[in-house]
């Protein structure tokens, strides 16, 4: 392939639960070292997009590819944050450790090499958690152990990193700050982020898909009114500079 072709490609694309459709005739393309952010209602079908490019569900019908592959091939170019972290934050096991986790598709069962540490605490700096290496992940605060869960995935060493509502329990000051960090790291990776954060996201991001069962896509960072209507069918205010700016007709205006 060549650097102009897309790193995914979705074509007709559709999937659903015991009959129920969840996705329906998708079809976009995500280029190389895109930021993209996936907006959408909950139950809308995000998650599942997101499990069908990582090859974790099937489609039934349709195809995705990642450099012309099926995604289950290609799943080592993937660095994956889910929204719900499978981690006992209560166990007491280190950031470090945590972090080392991703190393594990590389080693398997053959133990961790003194390069895995280094690739552990590079990703830990480039999240800035490096000098919590010896904490216990309970003490972190929620941004905090966001940002080592993004390490975890990032000691993959992934091409394409994906990021299910990275934010949802982070306070402001914390989500700008991570957005800020993903922001560098899209500089060399292909980042999609799956958020509600309308009013941070188009600050950041360089393309907007909005999924609801259908998706509309916009090849730029602006959050458009066919894109909240589609979305959330409903007026929607965002703050900007300090004022809310409302971008949709109240109900009974149309």
């Amino acid at each position: 392939m060549t650097n102009n072709d897309p790193i995914i490609q979705v074509r007709d694309l559709s999937f659903s639960y015991s009959g129920e459709p969840a996705l329906s005739n998708i079809s976009f393309d995500i280029a190389e070292k895109e930021f993209l952010a996936i907006i959408g209602p909950n139950g809308g079908g995000k998650s599942t997009l997101v499990k069908l490019m990582l090859g974790l569900l099937e489609p039934d019908s349709g195809r995705i590819t990642i450099h012309g592959r099926s995604p289950r091939k290609m799943a080592h170019l993937f660095g994956y944050v889910p929204q719900d972290v499978n981690i006992n934050i209560h166990f007491p096991v280190s950031v470090m450790d945590v972090v080392l986790m991703g190393r594990l598709r590389h080693r398997g069962r053959r133990g961790i090499h003194r390069e895995d540490r280094q690739k552990a605490m590079e990703s830990m700096q480039m999240m800035g958690v490096a000098g919590f290496k010896n904490r216990t992940i309970k003490d972190l605060s929620a941004g905090q152990r966001e940002r080592v869960f993004i390490a975890r995935a990032l000691a993959a060493d992934p091409e394409i990193l994906i990021l299910d509502e990275p934010t949802a329990s982070v306070d402001t000051g914390g989500k700008t700050e991570l957005y800020h960090l993903l922001g560098k790291l899209n500089e060399t990776k292909t980042v999609i982020v799956v958020s509600h954060d309308l009013m941070i996201i188009s600050s950041y991001v360089k393309s907007v898909a909005c999924v609801n069962r259908s998706l509309h896509y916009h090849h730029h960072n602006e959050i458009t009114e066919t894109m909240i209507e589609m979305g959330y069918q409903c007026p929607v205010e965002l703050i900007a500079h300090g004022q809310p700016h409302r971008i949709l007709k109240t109900h009974g205006d149309r």
